[in-house]
């Protein structure tokens, strides 16, 4: 399921200046290295993103995982 999260999870700003951000999932985590120079409210939207997407992502293959178990 992380390997999951981690592909639907391909940001779409991959190309923004000053922003790098690497995933790394294995069978029971997903992890984020995220590294930006510049602004503060900037990097807390960019973190408030990534953290509301892996919950729609958590959701929503939790939800196929358990109608797939029916």
């Amino acid at each position: 399921m992380s390997k999951s999260i981690v592909k639907s999870l391909e940001p779409d700003n991959a190309e923004m200046k000053g922003l790098n951000i690497l995933t790394r999932a294995t069978a029971n985590y997903v992890s984020f290295s995220i590294v930006f120079d510049g602004r503060i409210e900037t990097f807390i939207s960019t973190l408030d993103d990534l953290l509301r997407c892996v919950q729609a992502a958590d959701a929503t293959i939790g939800m196929i995982s358990k109608n797939k178990a029916s």
